[in-house]
């Protein structure tokens, strides 16, 4: 072989080698690679040959970048991907473009739904993934690429934040003269509210002290005079006991010579000469009968007559009036008599229709199951009048009640602190049926720290009664409902500097016992939820 035959086998082994090194540089592997592309509205940071990663795993370059003018200057990526790897169709493709480093491509695999709750294994093969295909397909079939934030964009939107914060104080500035102005307005409003509240706290103190001077007077009367009709009603109960005794004792030996006497009788109507004088002396008791029942119609013409009627109706009015004043005086202290012939203005009482007992001509039946009373009865009535005296001038309140637990996160009254009780509250009401009552009193006997009540209130009639005084050692006001049927409602608002609002219900369960429920503080989040027991005797 001549010296140019092995000079061409050589070159054509070289160019042999060339074109299998050329084949394995262009398919990595046994696999080889193949060509997709993706839309992306900037290529900024990539180049080609930068690495392409999916899940964090590297599966092919970037091939090439190709600028579409026509498409409004976007950039279609060339990838080349391993042929062992399939790109889900619904991945993400983002440009990871560091500060430093060089620039990446990510596939980001949608995230599968979880399983749902309860469910350990699957119950069923998972739906097969939707591929892309292993080729570039046309441009409006292309999955969109997504890039990154720059600097420029996040400037761009802190502009736009910076822009729209000063339109804000702008307009906070133009507003701010108004703002001040009705912040002025409403402190003004609240000073001169504090004012007024002053000067009528202060008359109603003077009015509170006036009327309770008042009432000390006349309740040191009133017991002055208690205790002398005590006095003298005990002291005629012993004499009349005594008396009685007597009374019992000398009825009993008449009935004794009753007895005797009509045995006697008996004796002596055997007697001819005797009968004789009793049918004389039955003629003389007969006569004495017919001359009685003439007095008797004499009596019933005097008392028929209408100077008679009217002077007998005047002193029974009288008496009626002043037995009037004095229940008022004792109710009310300071009530009105309204009897017809003494006050001015009273309805006058209906006259007597013709035939009614007690009209001219018509006698009045004598009344029936009257009899003597006894000591014992005369004192028990005394007593219960006493006693209904005593419940009209004074009453005793108790109040134990238990709090709902102290939530520690909020600011609460400082009339509500952590103690949850049982509180013990004490009250003593002055002319609680009247109708201007007064009550004053002591809260959380026994406490961390006790507070004081002092205040008026009035019967409004219907069961409504509003008032206002001190509460809880503040000023306030309260008012309450209550119906026949022993259900009632009870609402209560004090402390000017923190306005507290108390709202209660209750239902009474006996005579003088009652229990409530409600809130304390009701229209904050430090509320406390209160029930408990009331007494009152």
């Amino acid at each position: 072989m001549n010296r140019q035959a092995i000079v061409g086998v050589f070159t054509i082994l070289a160019l042999i080698g060339l074109f299998a090194v050329f084949a394995v540089l262009a398919n990595v592997g046994t696999t080889g690679r193949y060509h997709m592309g993706v839309h992306f509205a900037s290529a900024s940071g990539i180049h080609k040959g930068a690495l392409v990663y999916e899940s964090g795993v590297n599966v092919g370059i970037v091939d090439s970048l190709q600028l579409l003018p026509a498409d409004s200057f976007t950039v279609d990526v060339i990838m080349a991907i391993n042929n062992n790897v399939d790109i889900p169709r619904d991945a993400r493709f983002i440009i990871q473009a560091p500060l430093t480093g060089d620039a990446t491509l990510e596939i980001v695999p949608r995230t599968p739904a979880p399983a749902p709750s309860g469910i350990s294994a699957p119950t069923a093969a998972p739906a097969a993934l939707a591929i892309l295909p292993h080729e570039v397909l046309p441009l409006d079939q292309q999955p969109l690429g997504t890039n990154p934030a720059t600097l420029a964009d996040l400037l761009e939107e802190g502009q736009g934040e910076i822009r729209r914060l000063d339109i804000l104080l702008a307009d906070l500035e133009r507003r701010e003269p108004a703002i001040l102005d009705t912040f002025q307005s409403a402190m003004r409003n609240a000073n001169e509210i504090t004012i007024t509240t002053n000067q009528s706290v202060q008359q109603l103190a003077k009015r509170m002290n006036t009327l309770a001077d008042t009432m000390q007077v006349a309740i040191t009367a009133g017991s002055a005079n208690v205790v002398d009709l005590t006095h003298q009603l005990d002291t005629l109960s012993h004499t009349d006991g005594a008396k009685a005794d007597q009374l019992l004792t000398m009825l009993n030996t008449t009935a004794r010579a009753l007895n005797d006497t009509v045995d006697e009788v008996r004796g002596l109507a055997k007697n001819q000469e005797i009968r004789k004088n009793l049918l004389e002396t039955t003629r003389s008791i007969a006569q004495t009968a017919t001359t009685i029942a003439a007095l008797t119609g004499d009596l019933r013409n005097v008392t028929g007559s209408p100077q008679t009627q009217a002077q007998l109706r005047d002193t029974v009015a009288n008496v009626d009036a002043a037995s009037q004043k004095a229940n008022s005086l004792l109710g009310t202290l300071g009530g009105k008599s309204s009897v017809y012939g003494v006050d001015r203005g009273a309805t006058p009482a209906p006259a007597l229709s013709p035939g009614f007992p007690g009209a001219p001509g018509v006698p009045v039946p004598a009344p029936t199951g009257t009899g003597p009373v006894s000591p014992g009865d005369m004192a028990a009535n005394l007593k219960s009048r006493i006693g209904a005296v005593a419940r009209d001038l004074v009453a005793v309140q108790i109040r134990l009640s238990e709090l709902s637990r102290q939530n520690p996160n909020v600011n609460s009254s400082p009339i509500l602190t952590s103690d949850r009780g049982p509180q013990t509250d004490f009250n003593i009401i002055a002319l609680p049926t009247g109708s201007t009552s007064l009550f004053t009193g002591a809260n959380d006997l026994g406490g961390p720290s006790p507070t004081y009540n002092f205040a008026a209130m009035g019967n409004l009639g219907g069961g409504v009664r509003l008032g206002g005084g001190v509460l809880y050692s503040r000023l306030g006001v309260l008012g309450s409902l209550t119906s026949k049927q022993g259900l009632g409602i009870e609402a209560r608002v004090y402390d000017p500097r923190r306005p507290t609002f108390d709202a209660y219900g209750n239902v009474r369960v006996a005579h003088g016992a009652s229990l409530f429920a409600g809130e304390r503080d009701a229209l904050r989040s430090g509320r406390r939820t209160v029930f408990g027991l009331q007494l009152q005797f």
